[in-house]
């Protein structure tokens, strides 16, 4: 999107200024402490930053790993993503389609013939809405039950990622008490609500307003980016109701 640029930066390296930028949006959406926030990030390997290009303000940010792992005798490759943040006014305009696909590029190179799947938590619709939106493939769905094979790779990932918190049986992880959505962040209303995928999503994570967050799994295959490419073509023509960004 013109007028927006893109930082990606070790988590290391964020300087104090950009803490207090992160935090401030951070505030925006959230319900949470400072230091809950931070070190939570500080557990991931970089932060995306995402600015506007005039006044360099920081308009969303995405936490972002990228890393191997063995399933079932199979060498995978798996993009997990985190606290993906972006204002309103930014969304519809690809910028999170934009920087999964060159974390996937990263991704191809560092690991050429291993699958790759992106794997990420969210207690808000709007995060899930990426999946539908954009993809083909992903799980999970209103319409169909997750496989057993997809199933039991979202456990592994999940117990590795969240221990204790992570609920296989309904694919949430627990809410730890210090991390929420502001009421006014992502509500459900009820024209929303009439939307099966916004539908699903509220069955699915019935307690999400409190902060329990169900875990989502895309293959990022030939065929799933030949269906982002199409549908932010038609966006770039129409704008979108939601599905560029989470909270």
């Amino acid at each position: 999107m013109a007028g927006v640029t893109i930082e990606v930066v070790p988590t290391s390296a964020i300087a104090a200024p950009a803490w207090n930028e992160i935090w401030q949006l951070s505030d925006i959406f959230y319900e949470t402490d400072r230091d809950f926030v931070e070190e939570s990030l500080k557990q991931h390997q970089r932060i995306v930053l995402f600015r506007s290009a005039n006044e360099r303000t920081l308009i969303g940010m995405a936490a972002v790993d990228l890393y191997p792992v063995e399933f079932r005798g199979r060498g995978l490759a798996v993009i997990f993503t985190s606290h993906v943040l972006l204002h309103e006014r930014y969304r519809g305009h690809n910028l999170i389609q934009g920087i999964g696909l060159r974390t996937f590029l990263e991704a191809r190179l560092r690991f050429p013939l291993r699958p790759i799947y992106w794997f990420f938590d969210t207690f808000s619709y709007k995060s899930y809405l990426l999946l539908p939106r954009n993809f083909r493939e992903f799980w999970p769905r209103f319409e169909r039950r997750t496989p057993e094979w997809e199933q039991a790779l979202m456990d592994q990932l999940a117990a590795q990622t969240y221990g204790a918190a992570w609920r296989p049986a309904q694919s949430i992880v627990v809410r730890s008490g210090r991390k929420r959505l502001r009421p006014d962040t992502a509500p459900l209303g009820q024209a929303l609500a009439a939307i099966p995928e916004v539908e699903f999503y509220a069955r699915a994570n019935p307690c999400h307003a409190e902060g329990d967050m169900l875990v989502c799994l895309c293959p990022l295959t030939v065929a799933n980016w030949w269906s982002v490419a199409m549908r932010a073509l038609r966006r770039s023509r129409k704008p979108s109701l939601a599905g560029d960004g989470a909270a």
